[in-house]
């Protein structure tokens, strides 16, 4: 979500909008003879509940009440329900007093059904943030059809079932509909500057720095070559400690900045699950072969030290050949268990066929790798296995090796089953390990 916001406000000269930017901001004696200069109705309200705070003397007119009948009530109570909700979802927390562009909601005022024209800002009141919104009868004749249109586009925008905004030319956020909120949980006052969505959405200082420069640098592209942003997703928090994952897409429509939001968490779960599916052995739950290197290949181009075992259960035709492939698919299921256990996060441990098996093991040169190595064959042989009502000693050959500079990953792999052929050649239940 990209997190620059708007403010708009009527009544107002450069010289007053400047004053609002100070801390404290007006006073409530300022506020109030401000606003009876307006010739316009207009109600102060607070940021995020919307409770009317002060009304002028044009507003009581308009909406058929005294000045003190507004106090403490919210906006919908004296211009409809519908129009809460919309006033809710109108950004205004740009600098305060900068001048805002009119939007068109459908209120209800004393029961009776009134297309209206609203300004809206963000001002400060001893040193509070309010919002201060003016209202006028919506212009007769012509521009009343486009009143209805607007209200039927806000309503239709609210019904999508993905995040949708307006911003200006600066970014300044115009409009957020109402899947905003329900993605992320953010109220508007929560977000008063850019850097506060930077700081809620993307918690994690590493993080949050990548995903600045891919929006920032996506939106770059998009921009000189007057095109979409390509899509991307980025990991969101949202306010309730969910994280999602979020496609976010982006067009400039003449003066106008468009931002999508996505909502892709469940079918990028669903991706990984498949990928997951298609690259793991059925029988033992490893990896396969085709995605050991698949996941092996990245390690590779970035020229992480890595080292390799190939692995081998001694004597496993026997087992087979006196037990039965059931009870011989029970020994895989346990070897693999073991050799899993036995290993750190992050490394790799696939089944390449039969009773074969590989392991990757990032950022360890080949000491620590024997010594890994010798683990595992003593796991494996240090308690029987139990198959059925039998207790079958089980023990497994290892060759080792190290990736050298600029090798490839068959290479490695080659060197490290010569170590293991050598192992088996040389008695079994053995660790060699091949220099490079």
């Amino acid at each position: 979500m990209n997190r620059s916001r708007s403010t708009a406000v009527t009544g107002f000269s450069e010289a007053d909008a400047g004053r609002e930017s100070r801390p404290e901001g007006r006073s409530v004696e300022e506020l109030l003879f401000w606003i009876n200069c307006i010739g316009a109705p207009v109600l102060v309200l607070e940021m995020h509940t919307l409770a009317i705070r002060h009304a002028n003397d044009c507003a009581a007119a308009f909406f058929l009440r005294e000045r003190d009948g507004f106090s403490g009530r919210v906006v919908g109570e004296v211009a409809g329900g519908e129009a809460e909700m919309m006033l809710g979802q109108v950004w205004s927390t740009s600098p305060a007093g900068a001048i805002g562009q009119p939007f068109l909601i459908r209120g209800l005022v004393n029961d009776q059904e009134r297309m209206l024209m609203v300004r809206a800002t963000r001002i400060v009141v001893d040193g509070e943030d309010l919002r201060l919104f003016t209202f006028t009868d919506a212009p007769p004749e012509g521009s009343v059809t486009l009143a209805g249109w607007q209200h039927n586009m806000m309503e239709i925008l609210n019904w999508l079932p993905f995040g949708f905004e307006i911003a200006d030319n600066e970014d300044k956020i115009q409009f957020a509909n109402a899947q905003c909120r329900t993605l992320f949980g953010y109220e508007q006052h929560e977000l008063q500057t850019a850097e506060d969505w930077w700081r809620l959405a993307y918690p994690d200082p590493q993080y949050r720095e990548y995903a600045k420069r891919k929006w920032e640098a996506e939106i770059l592209a998009a921009r000189t070559e007057n095109r979409e942003m390509t899509p991307f997703d980025l990991e969101v928090a949202t306010a309730s400690s969910e994280t999602r994952t979020i496609q976010f897409r982006h067009r400039t429509i003449g003066s106008f900045n468009i931002n999508l939001f996505l909502d892709v968490t469940r079918e990028r779960a669903y991706e990984r699950e498949l990928r997951t599916l298609a690259g793991t052995d059925p029988l033992t739950g490893a990896m396969n072969r085709r995605r050991f290197f698949d996941e092996a290949a990245p390690l590779f181009e970035a020229g992480i030290p890595v080292a390799v075992l190939m692995l081998d259960i001694d004597h496993f035709k026997g087992i087979n050949d006196a037990y039965g492939h059931a009870s011989g698919d029970l020994v895989l299921r346990e070897f693999t268990r073991r050799c899993a256990a036995a290993l750190r996060n992050g490394d790799r441990l696939a089944r390449f066929g039969g009773e074969e098996f590989a392991i990757l093991l990032p950022n360890v040169t080949l000491e620590p790798a024997a010594s890994m190595a010798e683990r595992l064959r003593a796991a494996i042989v240090g308690r029987p296995f139990g198959v059925l009502d039998t207790k079958l000693s089980v023990t497994t050959s290892i060759g080792v090796t190290r990736r050298m500079p600029g090798e490839t990953m068959d290479a490695v792999i080659s060197r490290a089953d010569g170590a293991l052929y050598e192992a088996k050649r040389s008695g079994r239940n053995r660790v060699v390990v091949a220099e490079g």
